[in-house]
């Protein structure tokens, strides 16, 4: 390559890195004039949309003062990652008796299948997002710290039980010729 063409390239280079220059402070001022998006976070908290899924929470029916787990253990079986524990034992009347409800909220993925599957709907997604902790031990909640988390039973739930929603099943048609 000749002198002739180096210096061709110098100048392309010095005239590209002005143009880099340029279209960056371009980027900077029209962003200078656009609305701020920071939350100062402690102290302003995000408004979360509808159906925004947290940890799962036990909430407290009023009526009764407890949560409404029956201990079918449906949620400890479709749970992915297998992070719930819900030790039972039989009652004297036959019916099982829930001894405790833990869920090692650090293995949970807020997939929302354990609220689904819940006949008796006690699981329900929280808004909580805050989940940081100095240890794992800590991120194992038991029922009180679940009941905690979800609060008081609320008196319209966003979805019907599961008993109401399988009457209305549409009938099964036989095939005709049969």
């Amino acid at each position: 390559m000749s002198s002739l063409g180096k210096a061709i390239a110098y100048v392309r280079e010095g005239i590209y890195t002005l143009y880099s220059i340029a279209k960056g402070h371009v980027v900077t001022i029209i962003n200078l004039f656009r609305p701020k998006v920071t939350l100062m976070y402690p102290e302003v908290r995000w408004e979360l949309p509808s159906g925004y899924r947290g940890i799962p929470s036990l909430p407290v029916d009023p009526n009764t003062g407890q949560d409404k787990c029956i201990g079918c253990q449906a949620c400890v079986r479709i749970c992915p990652t297998q992070l719930i524990e819900v030790p039972v034992h039989m009652g004297e009347d036959k019916k099982r008796v829930v001894d405790g409800y833990f869920m090692n909220i650090g293995l949970c993925m807020l997939c929302q299948l354990c609220a689904d599957i819940c006949p008796t709907n006690a699981i329900l997604m929280s808004d909580r997002y805050e989940l940081a902790s100095f240890s794992r031990e800590d991120m194992v909640y038991d029922r009180r710290k679940l009941n905690e988390i979800g609060g008081v039973w609320p008196e319209q739930p966003n979805r019907e039980p599961k008993a109401e929603a399988e009457g209305h099943k549409t009938p099964v048609t036989s095939r005709e010729g049969e």
